[in-house]
């Protein structure tokens, strides 16, 4: 970027006068909306990973859990009994 030259302020009643390109600057940074803060890939993931690690409350509800978990030990449980019936009938080929 290339430099500017500045100009020089007038005094006012001993106090610098400020010069109009800041003033508007001033006024356009209070009507435009501030962005919010971006942290670098992971960093907030790091910080939620610490949160939970610290706490000791449930991140899942314990009635949909188990429902969750019995429901899943059903397949398996449906699945080994399939694969058992199935070595038997080879078996006794």
């Amino acid at each position: 970027m290339a430099r500017t030259k500045s100009t020089a302020r007038k005094k006012v009643g001993g106090v610098k006068a400020p010069h109009k390109q800041i003033a508007t600057k001033a006024a356009c940074k209070s009507l435009i909306a501030r962005k919010p803060r971006r942290y670098r890939p992971g960093t907030v993931a790091l910080r939620e990973i610490r949160r939970y690690q610290k706490s000791t409350d449930l991140l899942i509800h314990k009635a949909p859990f188990l429902r969750l978990v019995r429901e899943i030990a059903q397949e398996m449980s449906a699945q080994s009994k399939q694969s058992q019936e199935q070595g038997a009938k080879h078996s006794k080929l």
